[in-house]
């Protein structure tokens, strides 16, 4: 089982070939629905405005399926030659830097971490997440968290929105000096990205604000909380020639502004396409009046802002580096404790199906039942100490030679690669009872974590405390 990154996206490849790829959530379910992975898989498909990617925990033969999906949902075959291919650390690198900013169209932007949770969520729901991508889709969050707080990285325009409202901002400034203020702004398309982009201009002097949306009612709510007005879905045309600047950002699937259907504008129109795929028919741009901006256009003026927050680079990947060596380390962890888990849980099983053999016939409990107790018991007897074996800090004590040895102590001596020969004690250095110390000698929870695990470890240390602290006479152990 390996990692892998596997995509499109505007670093590899353009636009017109990374919207061709570009999965609805319908789309997504449906992927998730087809896959038939090997039994310890996991992957989350992100699809976003600049990138379809996948991110896997499998064989290369899951890395096959998952790009032939991919390509299945496009109507077309995957595009090795064009699309970026990452593996282990790179993968895993590659996902804490796009989580982060660090790679999307404007560097720093916020919104790619709000769509990043939104696929690990969908793929949550779809199966397609388990104990390895839960924790390395945690320490991506945790990355992102870290970078915000502790770089300039995301100070200023930091999200495709709000820097089409930035370089709309530029453009009409550099052609009547005046930038945004008293300029008729029309959305097409009510959604978050419209949303973003009106806050970006919400200290502006706006002429006039107008929304529209397929949704009447969406219009209204959003036109009402930034002091707007809507017009009907029907007339954008008509409201898009009369604006001097046209924000386009809805989730159709195809162009909902044609050049066919636009009248002449009064004065020259702007209009910057922020979706993908493409709102505006590319057609628009022959059109006289109209000045059309997309997100190749919006790249290349990103460029610009990359060189301003550069200095803040180095230190956002020194962040993403520091939390991808925490979850190597974690993943090299639980790969070595698999073997010394699986032989205990192995040994008190075999010890439990012996034992119910043996008394079975004893109860009025039928033979699933008493298996049902007695592995709901064992369960329960192994869940502290597993919970605090998994705890174990690796640098905390020495780690192989430990987990060697409980594979010795609970493999069956007839096990191939048991693990290392245990020489008996000689019998004057025999332990008994009384040598056991009265509680672990390894820390291996952090003090003030929190979360069931946890929980359940403290309580069963309170309980072994509150039992060694009661006082037991000789009167007391004859009754």
């Amino acid at each position: 089982m390996r990692f892998y990154a596997v995509g499109l996206n505007h670093e590899c490849t353009s636009l017109e070939r990374t919207e061709r790829f570009a999965l609805s959530p319908e789309a997504q379910e449906t992927l998730y629905a087809n896959l038939s992975l090997s039994a310890d898989a996991e992957v989350v498909v992100l699809s976003t405005c600049n990138r379809t990617e996948a991110y896997l925990y499998g064989t290369e033969a899951d890395l096959r399926q998952v790009k032939a999906l991919l390509g299945h949902g496009a109507g077309t075959r995957w595009p090795e030659g064009t699309a970026f291919q990452e593996r282990d650390e790179d993968a895993v690198r590659h996902l804490l830097q796009v989580t982060s900013g660090l790679r999307s169209v404007v560097l720093g932007e916020r919104q790619i971490f709000a769509q990043v949770k939104a696929a690990y969520e969908r793929a949550v729901d779809a199966g397609g997440v388990h104990s390895v991508m839960h924790r390395l889709f945690h320490t991506a969050f945790r990355a992102a968290k870290r970078v915000s707080s502790e770089t300039g990285l995301v100070q200023g325009a930091a999200s495709v929105s709000t820097a089409a409202v930035e370089m709309a901002r530029q453009v009409l400034s550099d052609s009547d000096g005046c930038g945004l203020e008293d300029t008729a702004v029309v959305l097409v398309g009510a959604g978050k990205m419209g949303r973003l982009a009106l806050e970006a201009l919400a200290d502006e002097s706006l002429r006039s604000l107008t929304v529209l949306n397929r949704s009447p009612e969406r219009a209204q709510d959003v036109a009402a909380s930034f002091g707007g007005e809507t017009h009907p879905w029907g007339r954008r045309h008509e409201a898009v020639a009369a604006a001097d600047l046209a924000l386009v950002a809805t989730g159709a699937s195809e162009p909902v502004i044609h050049d066919s259907a636009l009248p002449s504008p009064g004065e020259t129109t702007l209009l910057v396409d922020v979706a993908m795929p493409r709102n505006v028919d590319p057609a628009v741009a022959d059109c006289s009046g109209y000045r059309l901006y997309d997100l190749d256009d919006l790249e290349a003026w990103t460029a610009r802002v990359r060189e301003q927050r550069a200095d803040a680079v180095p230190k956002a990947e020194s962040i993403c580096e520091d939390l991808l060596e925490d979850f190597v380390t974690w993943v090299f962890h639980q790969q070595a404790l698999k073997p010394a888990i699986q032989a205990i849980r192995d040994t008190f099983d075999t010890i439990r199906e012996q034992e119910v053999d043996r008394h079975a016939h004893r109860t009025d409990m039928d033979r699933e039942e008493v298996d049902r107790l007695t592995e709901s018991i064992m369960q329960k007897l192994l869940a502290v100490p597993i919970v605090r074996l998994k705890n174990v800090d690796p640098e905390s004590i020495d780690f192989v030679q430990g987990i060697e040895l409980l594979h010795a102590l609970f493999a069956p001596s007839d096990e191939e690669n048991a693990g290392r020969s245990l020489p008996d004690a000689p019998e004057a250095d025999t332990p008994d009872l009384g040598d056991a110390p009265s509680r672990c000698p390894y820390l291996t929870h952090a003090p003030g974590t929190s979360g069931d695990e946890t929980e359940e470890v403290e309580e069963a240390l309170r309980l072994s405390a509150a039992h060694q602290a009661t006082p037991h006479s000789e009167e007391g152990r004859d009754q």
